[in-house]
């Protein structure tokens, strides 16, 4: 990889935050350029803040059962758990589903995005650093060639989210350099020479956010948990977007009741509806 080093008297560019509460004739072009620029932007004014805080309470209320089956929901390291989020009425499901400012950009890169996985990630007090890792692999392994997005990771605070209680950090630029050879054989995970080589180009930068932010990024993109060294737990909720013409297993359980509202959504949800509640270790017999 041959990048230029960064000037450390220079300060570093760092990702966009836009806010979204106006037309979006007004913020969608700088938004739509960040994410295609740095593989990251993060939407701010969603109006989302006060279900984000109600199911943040949800999600951290199920806190001692994700620690009983921490290895089992154990996303790459100690303490960073994927899970099932509520997935009910009181889950604000088709609020964080369709969100109209989400889709607008989202819509541009994958012209008709399916939403193909909608899941928590809560990071455990104590926890260990993820390694540096992307989402999803290339879609064909030679580097240096054009590669158009595929799929939309979508980022949603639940509570306040910065240094001390694992924020996310991304590597802005590197959903570019997207090819097998970055990564250690047989994972997704950044070779360790290959980060401090784009560390002297740009560094990383952790994302502050509050609850009913988006971050929207590129699966291409390097990034990471960080270690949680508050003492309480931090939820999110994580989607992934897909290409209409990508192959890929969806993975979204919601309760039958909101089968009507959700499908009502101007985006297509690849869903599963369950008979039963769902939450954080919810799985079984749908309908």
């Amino acid at each position: 990889m041959d990048v230029a080093p960064h000037d450390p008297h220079t300060p570093a560019p760092s990702v966009a935050a836009v806010d979204v509460s106006a037309d979006p004739a007004t913020w969608l072009p700088a938004a739509s350029r960040a994410l295609a620029a740095d593989g990251a932007v993060l939407l701010t004014g969603t109006g989302l803040a006060a279900r984000a805080r109600d199911v943040g309470a949800r999600m951290l209320a199920e806190v001692p059962v994700l620690v009983e089956h921490h290895d089992a929901l154990r996303a790459y390291d100690d303490g960073h758990m994927r899970h099932r989020p509520p997935g009910g009425s009181d889950g604000h499901v088709a609020a964080f589903l369709g969100h109209p400012a989400v889709l607008a950009l989202c819509s541009a890169p994958l012209e008709a995005p399916r939403v193909i996985s909608y899941h928590g990630h809560t990071v455990l007090p104590g926890s260990s650093p993820q390694p540096v890792h992307a989402d999803w692999e290339p879609l064909w392994p030679q580097p240096g060639l054009a590669h158009p997005p595929f799929m939309l990771a979508v980022n949603i605070a639940l509570v306040d989210t910065g240094e001390h209680n694992g924020s996310i950090e991304v590597w802005p630029g590197t959903h570019e350099l997207a090819s097998r050879e970055v990564y250690r054989h047989g994972s997704l995970c950044v070779r360790e020479e290959l980060l401090e080589e784009r560390r002297a180009a740009r560094p990383p930068e952790r994302v502050a956010m509050r609850p009913g932010d988006v971050l929207v990024r590129d699966v291409r993109l390097w990034h990471r948990g960080t270690r949680n060294t508050s003492g309480r737990a931090r939820p999110m909720l994580w989607l992934l977007l897909a290409a209409p013409w990508l192959r890929a297993e969806p993975s979204v359980l919601l309760e039958a009741g909101v089968r009507g509202e959700v499908e009502a959504l101007p985006v297509e949800v690849a869903a599963e509806y369950a008979r039963h509640p769902v939450g954080a270790l919810s799985g079984g017999e749908a309908e």
